[in-house]
């Protein structure tokens, strides 16, 4: 007589992993882990904890497409990529996600060249909880998303040093070919004159959302935006400071760019509008300038 009877749980067996039983609500997918410390790149690691891969990238490989496989990087795992196309998520449907806290989440360094680059080409890619940092001068972006679907959540971006930097942390495709990059809970601290952007909104996606982000940086056009003619974007609930004395805006959209922009909080250098909303709606977006030692003014102003 056939079961049906359904729980919340699903048990599984991986050829050379644990058997587990998980919550379905995850994936049903695969699981691999990742550790730089602990880890081996080779045949009959990677699907245990205790016999980890060394790398992302290579982890990746083995996933399959559209199973929602889950890659965990774990505590402590620390990796240096230093070329365009070294870390490329190119399996549709893969969740990468840090384990640990604070300092102790996995950090990603890029370095060598300004070149060195993480590529999203593949849709419903997901990465949570990563540390990625500068470790070379003006790297020209550090996340190139050229499929749909990303989301980069609770992820953390830093220098190492002066002169270290991101130029862009987070680049658009030209085209809709980028459409619904997700941005969530994510932080920054991005201090170098040379930086123009945290996100870069310059091709025509559709449905993007960046919320609940706290973004300290020194972007010299903006934090976020771009003169793309993005559609039915929200920018929710973001709290920025942009320290760049020649800054253009904390937030600005192209002229004909739609969707909504809510209940942020910006303030900055001596820029003297912080929010530039084009054709979104705006509600309750707040400007202090760094200078004034004011409470900030709703922006764009009423009439």
């Amino acid at each position: 007589m056939p079961v049906t009877s359904k729980t919340a749980l699903f048990s599984q067996k991986q050829r050379g992993g644990l058997f587990s039983i998980e919550d379905q609500s995850l994936s049903t997918g695969s699981r691999f882990f990742v550790h730089s410390g602990t880890g081996t790149d080779g045949a009959g690691y990677g699907r245990n904890p205790e016999t980890p891969f060394a790398t992302i990238d290579y982890a990746i490989a083995f996933c399959t497409a559209d199973k929602n496989d889950i890659i965990y990087v774990m505590p402590g795992h620390a990796e240096a990529i230093s070329a365009a196309l070294e870390f490329v998520c190119d399996i549709a449907g893969v969740s990468i996600i840090g384990l640990g806290s604070g300092t102790n989440r996995p950090t990603v360094t890029f370095d060598t060249a300004d070149t060195t680059d993480i590529d999203i080409d593949a849709a419903n890619v997901t990465i949570e909880n990563i540390i990625f940092s500068a470790n070379f001068a003006d790297i020209a972006t550090a996340f190139d998303v050229n499929a749909k679907d990303f989301t980069l959540k609770r992820c953390h971006f830093q220098a190492t040093a002066t002169d270290m930097n991101f130029l862009v942390c987070v680049q658009d495709g030209g085209t809709t070919t980028s459409d619904r990059i997700s941005i969530i809970e994510c932080t920054s601290s991005m201090l170098d004159a040379s930086d123009t952007h945290f996100i870069n909104m310059a091709g025509t996606g559709d449905g993007h959302i960046v919320r609940d982000n706290i973004l300290h940086g020194n972007w010299g056009t903006m934090c976020i935006g771009g003169a793309g003619l993005v559609t039915n974007c929200t920018i929710l609930r973001n709290v920025i400071f942009n320290i760049a004395t020649d800054a253009d805006v904390c937030i600005s959209m192209g002229a004909t760019a739609t969707g909504i922009a809510a209940f942020n909080a910006c303030a900055g250098g001596h820029a003297s509008q912080g929010v530039v909303p084009g054709d979104l709606g705006s509600i309750e977006n707040y400007y202090e300038q760094s200078t004034s030692d004011l409470s900030g003014v709703l922006e764009p102003a009423n009439a």
